[in-house]
């Protein structure tokens, strides 16, 4: 029986029987292809995209040898060659007198499969009845790369020569019988490309400027308590999504629920509110004997504090996915909902948050800020209003920072900062003659132009010299603008883009471009002068004052956020997160409080700290039965132990000054510990045996001694 090397010579063979025929075959099958002179082609009136790209080549360089294609030729042979669908086999067969000749190949359908095929210049010669067809391909340049997912369609058969030719050119054409098709990859649109718009810079007064009136909200009916306002962010089914899943996770750990109740779980929220106003260096501090703050560990035992906190979780394990912030993130949409479905107002500011965390267990969550004063932690962008609310929020985790958002062609290219804005601009209701804010991280033209075009959405924003888009021509030079002094500006605008670009010099120079303002009209403002000693007039243009007047809502939230912040220091990184977001609904809740209240022309004087202290009042004590509690309660409710008095330093235990016998409740003495007495000593608050009869016990005596 013959082997495997035996039979490899023998098909070999008849793959080349099969495949490469005789010259006179492929020199009919060719022929066969060509319609009379006078004929007409079936693909007359149809242009191949491939036909147009070689005559868009053609066309641009006259002088060029080549000579022009024959129609019937291109049509003909181009419609088989290089029609190719990308999912499906091909089949393209020259039918020849001993049968058909067929080439099969396949092209899978990739991520990278490009969606155009393009062909490079194909010189074809019109031929004589006396001379073989021959079809010449000119060779790619080497710039042109193949496709790795359609090279196997490039394709070349030699064909050797009976007839000696007297011309060298000729035979190296003959070797080269053949065509080569090759797939351009689409590359991705660039940004200078996908936003090339001719900016005409004048140095000359902006023609679209746009005012806007003070947005009104509605008359509420009444203003609530503010327990009820809490609850409109920090809203019931976050509740129960808290408890079912924290339960779920220490069943997964220990395989016993740690039964984490309603109301266990609003006293463990109203004791993280209260620790944001008290501070201790610890924890613990709260239950400790010399710090003892009774209004934490009266509410719940340290042991029981620390066992929610242990197990607390947000989501089921089991359903984890590719999300950076898949602990946190069903707490995160959930809250962003609540906060979105406030009324909103007219003037937004967008900027970063800073999350403080300086744990090691985040991995590439956390982020480095230089310029923040919290430099670690998780970065959030923020959309604010004017009076600190924040109405709308999104966690930068690179990939993931845009998971739940679209944008269009056109956004993908305006970078990270344009799409923050853009994301969070899309969740304003009524988008139309809102104004936004934004510094230079964010600002580009193009991104100011695009919200007033797009959305109806104004915009101003200082920006980066390098992002002018050749308007620095128009505007003075750092050095020119510094000789000039204080106050001094310098303005061009682009009226078919409705962009003015601002450049004002106060201590140094800024940059600043808007949809809606200019320069004018021109006021004053005060500045304290090092040469004069005092505050001096200085010329400040109208771009300038919007944007000191409206931009701070974010730094604001987050002044509110470090007054009170609710710490929680522990290893699990996302439960720092889920601090901030508490302390971002008990900020809106108060904000809203005041804002209402202000409708209702009943303004409050309520502090925020305040406002902290009557949340934790009615969340532990409202909707709470008083007096003993049920059976079922029994089972689930951990024994809070009578604080223990604290032994007193010797020094003091044994000065001999003040140290009168009381009378108080009967209880334990502390020197034997097997006595009962109702004797107490006045200075080191420590029951103490003075008994006299048939067993006589003077521990007061002996602990003072």
């Amino acid at each position: 029986m013959a082997t495997r090397k035996q039979l490899q010579p023998v098909r070999m063979k008849k793959a080349e029987n099969f495949f490469f025929t005789s010259r006179t075959e492929k020199i009919m099958a060719a022929q066969a292809l060509l319609p009379p002179e006078d004929g007409s082609s079936d693909m007359d009136g149809f242009e191949s995209d491939e036909e147009n790209y070689i005559l868009s080549k053609r066309q641009d360089d006259p002088s060029s040898s080549e000579s022009s294609v024959p129609p019937s030729l291109t049509s003909s042979m181009e419609s088989l060659l290089f029609q190719i669908e990308a999912d499906e086999t091909d089949t393209i067969s020259f039918p020849v007198d001993s049968g058909d000749f067929t080439y099969k190949f396949q092209s899978g359908r990739q991520d990278n499969v490009p969606q155009v095929i393009e062909t490079t210049e194909i010189a074809c010669h019109e031929l004589n009845n006396e001379e073989n067809p021959i079809v010449i391909t000119v060779p790619p340049p080497d710039s042109v790369t193949v496709s790795p997912s359609l090279s196997n369609v490039a394709f070349s058969k030699k064909v050797e020569s009976d007839k000696s030719s007297t011309s060298t050119k000729k035979r190296k054409i003959q070797n080269k019988v053949g065509s080569r098709v090759l797939a351009k990859k689409v590359k991705n649109t660039d940004s200078k490309k996908c936003n090339n718009h001719n900016y005409s810079w004048k140095n000359e007064k902006f023609q679209f400027p746009a005012d806007f009136m003070t947005h009104e909200f509605s008359i509420p009916e009444f203003v609530d308590s503010p327990i009820n306002y809490f609850k409109k962010f920090f809203s019931e089914d976050l509740f129960d999504m808290i408890i079912e899943n924290t339960n779920l996770y220490s069943t997964q750990e220990t395989g016993k629920s740690v039964n984490l109740t309603k109301s266990e779980f609003c006293d463990f929220l109203a004791i993280k509110i209260i620790m944001g106003i008290v501070k201790m260096p610890a924890y613990t501090d709260y239950w400790s004997h010399e710090f003892r703050y009774d209004k934490v560990a009266n509410l719940m035992s340290l042991k029981r504090y620390q066992q929610i906190r242990r197990f607390l979780h947000f989501v089921d394990n089991n359903d984890k996915n590719d999300d950076l912030y898949f602990k946190i993130r069903k707490f995160i949409e959930k809250l962003r909902r609540n906060c979105l479905a406030i009324a909103n107002e007219s003037r937004f500011s967008v900027d970063e948050m800073m999350v403080p965390y300086k744990g090691t267990r985040a991995g590439s969550r956390r982020q480095y800020l230089k310029n923040k004063p919290k430099k670690w932690g998780f970065k959030i962008f923020i959309r604010a209003g004017v009076s600190g609310f924040i109405y709308d929020f999104l966690v930068y985790g690179g990939e993931d920072t845009f998971r739940f958002n679209n944008f269009s062609q056109k956004e993908e290219s305006m970078g990270l900062g344009a799409k923050v804005v853009i994301a969070l601009c899309k969740s304003i209701p009524n988008q139309q003659c809102n104004v936004v804010y934004f510094d230079n991280f964010f600002t580009s033209i193009e991104l100011v132009h695009h919200l007033r075009e797009e959305y109806g959405i104004f915009s101003l924003g200082t920006i980066r010299s390098n992002r002018l888009r050749g308007c620095e021509e128009k505007l003075s030079d750092d050095k020119t603008m510094k000789k000039k002094g204080r106050g001094n500006f310098s303005q061009a605008v682009c009226n078919d883009a409705r962009v003015a670009v601002v450049k004002w010099f106060d201590n140094k120079s800024v940059i600043l471009a808007s949809s809606y303002v200019d320069a004018y009209p021109v006021e004053n403002v005060k500045r304290f002068s090092r040469e004069e000693k005092r505050k001096v007039d200085v010329t400040c243009p109208q771009i300038v004052k919007h944007y000191n007047c409206h931009m701070g809502g974010v730094d604001l939230a987050d002044m509110l956020i470090a007054l009170y912040r609710t710490n929680f220091r522990c290893h699990r990184w996302y439960l720092h997160i889920f601090s901030q977001m508490l302390d971002i609904c008990v900020n809106n809740a108060w904000l809203l409080f005041k804002r209402e209240s202000s409708l209702k022309l009943q303004p409050t004087k309520m502090t925020l700290k305040q406002f902290r202290f009557v949340l934790y009042e009615s969340i532990t004590k409202k909707e709470r039965r008083v007096g003993r509690p049920s059976n079922t309660d029994k089972e689930n409710i951990s024994k809070i132990k009578k604080p223990v008095a604290p032994r007193p330093l010797d020094e003091v235990r044994k000065d001999r000054v003040d140290h009168f016998p009381v009378f108080v409740e009967r209880g334990r003495c502390k020197f034997c510990t097997d006595g009962q007495t109702t004797v107490q000593c006045e200075k080191c608050q420590q029951r103490l045996c003075f008994v006299v009869g048939l067993n006589p016990r003077n521990c007061f005596y002996n602990y003072h001694k």
